[in-house]
């Protein structure tokens, strides 16, 4: 009886993370023209290609925008004084799945003082399957998700500091005409943007599960309980 309790609430669980998560495979709550929450750090100009010999997934391009919170629900266009490097580096198995993986920001923010480029946000990429932590196939096959967690930069304290989890949506255009491989839902061929077409990606902070789901978690873990012990007890 223990087991099948704790099965349930580890279902719960397993229920929670994945709607906590939601946000983070293709749908339409995020759309990258407009990420929420803020900070919103934004490359343009990006390549993308996977080799599905490799394994090796790569989107490169520059960064070219930095928006905060006005502090009234809406945006302050903070910009970048400097811009520099934006990658992201993933491995992704032939049936869709992260192993491994980051995301490496570089340039400077206006009034940051900074000259040159430095470290704007660098992150880990969280593994697991598709549908979970990465996502891809929305919008005509050419938007991908990545979830992360912060591990350094100039920024990292504007997302929530080392460890707290962000996210990535990446628009890649292809264009079959000028050379491009585009991208066809699949993860056994290659596919890049071969310079002649680009996409933008936006990296955002996520927000903690709300309290009200918690307490429904919590709930919900309680009703299992008392069914199955009514259950025992009318045996």
């Amino acid at each position: 009886m223990k087991i099948k309790i704790l099965a349930a609430i580890g279902a719960l669980l397993v229920l929670a993370s994945s709607q906590s998560q939601a946000q983070l495979v293709p749908t339409d709550i995020i759309f990258p023209s407009n990420p929420v929450p803020l900070p919103d750090l934004t490359g343009s100009l990006m390549d993308v290609s996977y080799d599905a010999g490799s394994r090796a997934f790569l989107a490169s391009g520059w960064t070219t925008d930095y928006n905060i919170s006005d502090g009234n629900g809406g945006a302050a266009r903070v910009g970048v004084s400097v811009t520099d490097s934006y990658i992201l580096s993933a491995t992704i198995n032939n049936s869709g799945g992260l192993t491994g993986g980051t995301l490496t920001i570089n340039g400077a923010v206006n009034g940051d003082g900074n000259a040159i480029a430095v470290p704007l946000l660098t992150a880990d990429l969280v593994t697991g399957s598709a549908g979970i932590t990465f996502g891809y196939g929305d919008g005509g096959n050419n938007i991908f998700q990545f979830r992360f967690n912060v591990r350094g930069g100039t920024l990292a304290d504007d997302f929530g500091g080392t460890g707290t989890a962000g996210g990535v949506t990446l628009v890649a255009w292809f264009d079959a005409s000028s050379g491009d491989h585009p991208f066809t839902g699949s993860w056994n061929s290659n596919f890049d943007s071969n310079g002649s077409s680009n996409g933008d990606i936006d990296c955002f902070s996520v927000p903690e599960p709300t309290t009200t789901a918690c307490f429904l978690l919590g709930l919900g873990a309680l009703v299992c309980i008392q069914r199955l012990n009514q259950k025992r007890s009318s045996r």
